[in-house]
Parts: C-alpha cells; sequence; structure tokens
C-alpha cells in the first residue's frame, strides 16, 4: 500500500503519524482536571457547598442585574431600564484534596483521595477550597426608556459590553414600551 504512494506523500503521512503519536503522548501525560465537588465528603458538607454553589450564582446574577441597572439610568437620554441576565452556568469550587497512593506486596497499588478539612475553635469543620469560579454569563437583555434612539441604543450596548466584557452577539437592548 505505501509502496504506491510519491516520497513526498510518505514523508506527509510519516509526518502525520508523528504528530497523532505526539498529541496522544501530551493527553495521557496531562493530568484530569477536577473540578467537580468530592461526592466522598459527609452529607452537610455537601449539602452546604451545593446550596454556596446556588447561592452564589443567584448573588451573582441580582447583584449584576442591580449594578448594570444603576450604570445604566445615568447614561443620558436613558429612561427607566430593566435587565435581565442569563447565566451559562453556576459557580464551582476546587477542593484541596490529600492524595494517598498504598501499594501492597502483590504489586498492586491503589490511589485514595480525601478532601483536606479544616477545624476552627468552635469545631465547625469546613474542606480548603483551593480555587472559586465565577458563573459565566451567557447573555443580556437589557429595556430601556429611550432605546428608540439608535445612538443611545449604541450606547448602552457599550456600556452592557464594557463593564461585561461580553461580545455584542450576546446584547440585546429593546425600547420599554408604554
Amino acid at each position: 500500500m505505501f509502496k504506491k504512494l510519491s516520497t513526498s506523500q510518505r514523508k506527509m503521512l510519516n509526518w502525520l503519524g508523528f504528530v497523532i503519536v505526539v498529541g496522544i503522548g501530551f493527553m495521557l501525560i496531562q493530568p484530569a482536571r477536577q473540578n467537580k465537588i468530592d461526592t466522598n465528603l459527609p452529607l452537610t458538607q455537601t449539602t452546604q457547598l451545593y446550596d454556596r454553589q446556588i447561592n452564589g450564582a443567584y448573588d451573582y446574577e441580582e447583584r449584576t442585574q442591580c449594578c448594570l441597572t444603576e450604570i445604566l439610568t445615568q447614561i443620558k437620554g436613558v429612561g427607566e431600564v430593566k435587565v435581565f441576565v442569563t447565566l451559562d452556568r453556576g459557580s464551582s469550587v476546587v477542593l484541596a484534596q490529600s492524595v494517598t497512593e498504598e501499594t501492597k506486596n502483590s504489586g498492586e497499588s491503589r490511589i485514595s483521595k480525601d478532601p483536606v478539612i479544616l477545624r476552627s475553635d468552635g469545631n465547625k469543620e469546613a474542606p480548603l477550597i483551593i480555587e472559586e469560579y465565577q458563573p459565566v454569563i451567557r447573555g443580556v437583555l437589557v429595556v430601556a426608556a429611550g432605546a428608540e434612539n439608535p445612538d443611545i441604543r449604541y450606547q448602552i450596548f457599550k456600556a452592557v459590553q464594557a463593564a461585561l466584557h461580553l461580545p455584542m452577539y450576546r446584547i440585546e437592548v429593546l425600547p420599554k414600551g408604554n
């Protein structure tokens, strides 16, 4: 099969094979990312983290809407403003884990991961949080009095874009009805 190929085609095929092997090697070497809540936590701690994530996303959405409403009403020519923010995903946390590897005489190895728990003076226990990710905004809808004017509408677009670092196609500005 390879004998029918020209030398340049063989070189290209060799390079393609090399790139594929190197890519697979990088995928095998790279450690797996863990952005999930560890399910081995006691039920109360897992529930507290879940509630914190839900409330955190809701608080973030509410804060964003309130701040945008306040900012947009300051623009000259803009009247009453209503803002609706949709989130792509909620917040997430990465917990610290202690990893232990046990090797038996038979050559079997077992890896166990346990969350790092902090204890305070009042016998309160909480997992150690390494990173906490804020929710990602999917889109913004702004309904504003004065948005009938194209210049004001453009200023609203630019203000939302600058405040949230969103592309224009994720922002919609509509004029307020009577």
